[in-house]
């Protein structure tokens, strides 16, 4: 069985088209190397990735991810445990510059990064809001 993440992040302030190429670069060596698969979209300052592979793989490079500088605000979307079917079995990372590509519907998937990350931030920060409350009313219980 496999695993598959989702999450979506910002470049870090100053990353330029050449560090992201490197990125990918890099993603689609290391990936090879412990049996991964994937795409990553990047555009207007965002980076998606879905990542798939052994757990224990993903969960490694996931760590790497949101220890590294080059991304800021790393949101991790979905989870998905015991897959059995790859999405990218070809692809160790297939990477798609959506600022590259002036078609229509690279439009709205370039729309939709910034709106995706906003939402998943303001839930954790709902989700966080509902921690403390109930945290407050239990704990102020006598």
């Amino acid at each position: 069985m496999l695993k598959r993440i989702k999450y979506i992040s910002r470049f870090a302030s100053g990353l330029d088209a050449t560090e992201v190429d490197t990125i990918g670069r890099e993603a689609t060596r290391k990936n090879e190397a412990v049996g991964i698969t994937g795409i990553l979209l990047t555009g207007g300052g965002f980076f998606f990735q879905i990542l798939e592979g052994p757990a224990e793989a993903v969960d490694a490079v996931y760590e790497a991810i949101t220890t590294d500088a080059r991304h800021q605000d790393v949101l991790l979307l979905a989870t998905q445990d015991g897959v059995r079917d790859r999405l990218f079995p070809d692809w160790a990372m297939k990477r798609v510059n959506l600022d590259d590509d002036a078609t229509a519907h690279m439009e709205t998937l370039r729309a939709i990064l910034p709106v995706a990350f906003e939402q998943r931030r303001l839930l954790d920060e709902l989700v966080g809001a509902l921690e403390r409350g109930v945290w407050h009313e239990f704990a102020t219980r006598t």
